[in-house]
């Protein structure tokens, strides 16, 4: 089997993942655990799990996915798991976090560097994806989810009251994302925060199809997470 360890800050990204996850191969190929880390200051690092689907001799994949809980945390614990991983025969890693608040556009390429600080490269090589700004960017961007919101939010709507197209704008230079995502649903009294239900409302309404196929063209970050997914559950040619 199969075995993939991804780190992501918290729930937004949690949840995003696992439908991209859903959407790509069927839930009976593969069984996923998700934890949520706690400690690390005056007490020690924990897991502790919130679910896991039941596993079977049939499953050719196990995802493991870990919430760290703040950005900062994403590429630590990384580090302090990658050799706990290793041996229990994972074959990839991926962290995924976002940029803001920690860090602005013009520091991107120091926080890239500095995710890999100190990251062992051998066995594996652990893929780090950023959010930029953050990952509602990606949902700002994904218009066709804005009529399961409400039908009267339209992207010619947006573009006369906010002064850009979700089609075609660069999200990824919105400052704040996930606030913009809340005024665009606020057009209709609609609300975004980052809370439990507003993000599964949110990401289960999200177009994959589009996502997998036109927006990782527009995101570097989208079309590397999307490609290591693609690569790690195609099944190599003989």
């Amino acid at each position: 089997m199969k075995k993939l360890a991804i780190f992501v800050e918290g729930k937004t990204e949690r949840v995003f993942v696992e439908m991209l996850i859903s959407q790509l191969i069927s839930a009976r190929r593969y069984q996923i655990a998700v934890y949520a880390a706690t400690g690390g200051r005056r007490t020690p690092r924990q897991l502790n799990l919130i679910y896991s689907t039941p596993g079977s001799p049939d499953h050719e994949f196990y995802v493991q996915i870990m919430e760290s809980g703040s950005d900062g945390r994403v590429a630590s614990d990384v580090r302090d798991n990658y050799t706990s991983l290793v041996v229990q025969g994972f074959e990839a890693i991926i962290g995924i976090r976002d940029v803001f608040p920690d860090a602005t556009a013009a520091q991107i390429p120091m926080l890239r560097r500095g995710l890999r600080y100190g990251i062992r490269t051998v066995p594996i090589d652990p893929l780090f994806i950023l959010g930029v700004m953050e990952v509602e960017a990606w949902f700002v961007a994904e218009h066709n989810h804005y009529p399961h919101i409400h039908p009267d939010i339209t992207c010619p709507r947006i573009l006369a009251t906010f002064g850009y197209d979700p089609t075609t704008h660069d999200c990824q230079q919105l400052a704040c994302p996930h606030e913009d995502l809340h005024n665009i649903y606020q057009l209709e009294r609609r609300a975004y925060h980052k809370t439990g239900e507003h993000i599964q409302r949110t990401v289960d309404v999200l177009d994959y199809g589009y996502v997998y196929l036109e927006m990782a063209g527009r995101f570097p970050d989208l079309r590397t997470l999307v490609d290591a997914l693609d690569t790690f559950f195609t099944p190599p040619v003989p």
